[in-house]
């Protein structure tokens, strides 16, 4: 199966760059994946919740995938978020994503509807039954109301090809003893990127995460420096990154993150409605605070 050197670093939940007409834009996605890559990350992490998977079709799921898969070339992993809210399409996007050649799929629990724990145990034991690819849960409660408990991942942590989670959560206490119970050989990934620095600490042997779209090389040298014995550097590139992350709260985190894209040079275009649509005010707002920061590396 995987090993933990497979699934390390600096994982960013990328962006679905979509062109005027809100369709996927095939030139902007190879644009940015190679932009990434040109900054050292790990990984990626395909329609969670930064790349809008919810509000996207299973066909362009897959065609998204398949996209990231064919400019990547093996360079990293390439994890495929494949939850929605019923079981069976997450089972037709985990056969694809075995085919389309990415590494591992991830979902979230099954939410809106209120299921009880074994439903929502039985629903990854299907998912990670579905193919001969490893599934790595994605821990968010406060987005699928799903408080899933130690014990629970525990179990789960078990079974073959459940490798991981990805814990998307500010409860340090709860992922220490995550961590614990699960063992060594689970993959636990940090989810908040202002608490990354904490996560690393506990354990978590990477992070996936959505600012990392927008400051690569200052989580990639957190990461590094962290991991190099200089905590020091680490905690002050965590404050650096905070910075930004403050003032994106102001905003649709989503809306924010396109908008810092587009000033580097990398249209991703607008997000779907219902998200956030800045207005010209806002716009200019973003950029007055982004020409302050000079680690956000805005074009010209």
């Amino acid at each position: 199966m995987s090993t933990l050197g497979t699934y390390q670093g600096i994982i960013p939940a990328i962006i679905t760059p979509y062109d005027k007409a809100g369709a996927i834009s095939e030139p902007a996605t190879r644009r940015l994946v190679h932009h990434l890559l040109s900054k050292g990350i790990s990984g990626f992490y395909l329609s969670g919740s930064t790349g809008e998977g919810f509000l996207q079709s299973v066909p362009e799921r897959e065609h998204f995938l398949e996209i990231v898969v064919d400019e990547v070339k093996g360079a990293v992993p390439v994890i495929a978020h494949i939850g929605a809210m019923d079981t069976d399409s997450c089972i037709e996007l985990t056969k694809h994503a075995a085919r389309a050649g990415a590494n591992a799929v991830s979902s979230v629990a099954p939410f809106y509807y209120k299921h009880g724990h074994e439903q929502v145990r039985t629903h990854f034991l299907d998912i990670a039954n579905a193919a001969d690819i490893p599934l790595i849960i994605y821990h968010i409660p406060a987005m699928t109301g799903v408080q899933s408990g130690i014990k629970f991942y525990e179990k789960l942590s078990k079974e073959d090809n459940i490798i991981g989670v990805k814990f998307t959560s500010k409860d340090t206490f709860e992922l220490q003893q995550l961590i614990e119970a699960c063992g060594p050989d689970f993959h636990v990934f940090n989810g908040p990127d202002e608490c990354l620095i904490a996560g690393l600490t506990l354990g978590c042997c990477g992070a996936i995460g959505s600012t990392y779209n927008i400051m690569p090389e200052l989580f990639v040298d957190l990461y590094r420096q962290f991991h190099t014995g200089n905590l020091a550097e680490a905690r002050t590139l965590q404050a650096k990154a905070n910075r930004v992350i403050a003032e994106l709260l102001k905003y649709d985190f989503i809306a924010f993150e396109r908008e810092i894209l587009r000033l580097q040079g990398i249209d991703v275009g607008l997000p779907r409605k219902p998200i956030q649509q800045l207005t010209d005010e806002e716009r200019k707002n973003i950029r007055l605070f982004a020409l302050q920061i000079d680690y956000l590396n805005l074009e010209g």
